[in-house]
């Protein structure tokens, strides 16, 4: 067990470490260990060890007898700009979305085997069901992590299932097996639907959203309560969020979305 002394320390070496990362920029895109102990105030024994570790993780590498960023960051900031530009070409067809059908909808990515919110628009009637930007929930019982993990190699959807598939609503599927032939007929159909299974009373629809390779990065879910969307028949709005779906992928250069 770490002992709060322990802990203190590590967040103090996390803390520092992000100081480090601060220094890069267009500016000064590099740094000596002698320049950044001066300007952060620290021992140059500790920005020699925490420079180490950085250099370590490919946060940072070395340029000669000095420091620049390293191509991990570079690749986080890849990630990055690729999700921002998702949440631009998404933001008007899910609006669209949110108008016709008057339930919540959402954009997520997948995390392990977490989905995480990257875009949520709100309809009038918000309720409990819906997560927030950046929260995260189980994608074995949500519509949109189902659709992720439908278009993963099997042995990656086999690794991700050894963390558990936990039991949220009543009917959350909690059976490996039965949760693969799941994901074998959502990738079939091109879209999922979810009853009860993140919360009781609640549906859940989602479509894939692909780029101009063809891959499919994300999805598009509509999140309700079922008193409520069970009032209008579930192929239509199936139809509609598979639609927008097609439309977002069409907004990333998918050409083979109509």
């Amino acid at each position: 067990m770490v002992s709060s002394i322990q802990e203190q320390s590590l967040l103090k070496s996390a803390q520092n470490g992000l100081r480090i990362l601060r220094l890069f920029s267009r500016e000064k895109s590099i740094w000596g260990t002698t320049e950044i102990a001066r300007e952060l105030e620290l021992p140059k024994s500790t920005v020699s060890r925490l420079l180490d570790v950085l250099c370590r993780e490919g946060l940072i590498e070395k340029a000669e007898t000095k420091y620049r960023l390293g191509l991990s960051l570079l690749n986080l900031s890849g990630v990055i700009k690729y999700h921002m530009e998702i949440k631009r070409e998404a933001a008007e067809p899910l609006q669209s979305l949110v108008d016709k059908m008057g339930e919540t909808a959402m954009i997520p990515t997948l995390e392990e085997e977490k989905v995480i919110y990257l875009l949520k628009i709100e309809c009038k009637q918000p309720s409990y069901l819906h997560g927030d930007i950046g929260e995260n929930n189980p994608a074995t019982c949500s519509s949109s992590g189902k659709v992720l993990l439908a278009h993963l190699p099997m042995k990656r959807v086999d690794e991700l299932l050894q963390a558990g598939i936990p039991k949220m609503g009543p009917n959350s599927v909690t059976n490996p097996e039965t949760l693969k032939e799941q994901l074998q007929t959502i990738k079939k159909q091109g879209y999922c639907i979810c009853i009860d299974e993140m919360h009781e009373n609640s549906i859940s629809i989602a479509a894939p959203i692909k780029d101009y390779t063809g891959q499919v990065v994300t999805a598009v879910s509509l999140i309700g309560r079922r008193n409520r969307m069970s009032t209008q028949p579930i192929s239509d709005i199936v139809e509609v969020v598979v639609k927008t779906a097609k439309d977002i992928s069409y907004q990333l250069g998918y050409i083979g979305a109509e």
